[in-house]
């Protein structure tokens, strides 16, 4: 009976169900709340820091999120994807890129793709800091990133700020305000205005 007892103890821990933390639970609700919110519209301010954190590129512009679609259109750079391809014009060189919706790069650029691939795929943790709930994610896996930390307004969970660091090359910065919930908009504002940029180099890369 006694050995009996002391296996149901062993085992025990691994029969019951993983509780979440309250990081993944604010993450969770966070997601939940930008997708209810349908389509939204964001000023944006982007920030690439290098490992010195001196400012080496900088950029404005809006960003539109509806589920897997969304439009960045800054001053030197535009990302529109309508949730299987995504096409980026450099301004600078004139050069637009197609690539696949699911590629690395793609999803490196939507924060929701963002939220909702490293809650999967990290450890988190939560802070408070005032009226901002700041989740940290870890990624488990080896890759070019080390952390992302996603700042949210503590009442309505609306992302203010992005920071996504990467192994020996600084961080990318993202912040985001005037936040527009239910926005209503084109198909064709999730797409490239290709026939607008007839001059573009077209590199496609799928």
């Amino acid at each position: 009976m006694r050995n009996t007892v002391l296996f149901l103890l062993l085992i025990l821990p691994a029969c019951l169900p993983a509780q979440q933390s309250d990081a993944d639970i604010l993450l969770g609700k966070a997601i939940a709340a930008m997708k209810a919110d349908a389509a939204v519209q964001m000023d944006y301010i982007y920030n690439v820091y290098d490992e010195e954190n001196d400012i080496v590129q900088s950029d404005k512009g809006v960003m539109r999120l509806d589920g897997d679609k969304y439009a960045l259109l800054m001053n030197n750079m535009m990302v529109w994807c309508n949730g299987s391809v995504q096409w980026c014009y450099m301004k600078e060189i004139d050069e637009i890129y197609i690539t696949e919706a699911s590629s690395d790069e793609a999803q490196s650029l939507s924060p929701l793709c963002i939220m909702e691939h490293y809650r999967e795929n990290s450890t988190k943790s939560l802070e408070k800091q005032g009226g901002v709930d700041v989740v940290s994610l870890k990624p488990v896996q080896d890759g070019s990133v080390s952390r992302v930390e996603l700042f949210f307004d503590s009442k309505s969970l609306r992302l203010k700020a992005m920071y996504v660091y990467m192994y020996g090359q600084g961080r990318v910065e993202a912040l985001l305000e005037k936040y527009t919930p239910s926005c209503k908009f084109p198909a064709a504002s999730y797409e490239c205005p290709v026939k607008e940029l007839p001059g573009a180099e077209i590199i496609d890369m799928r």
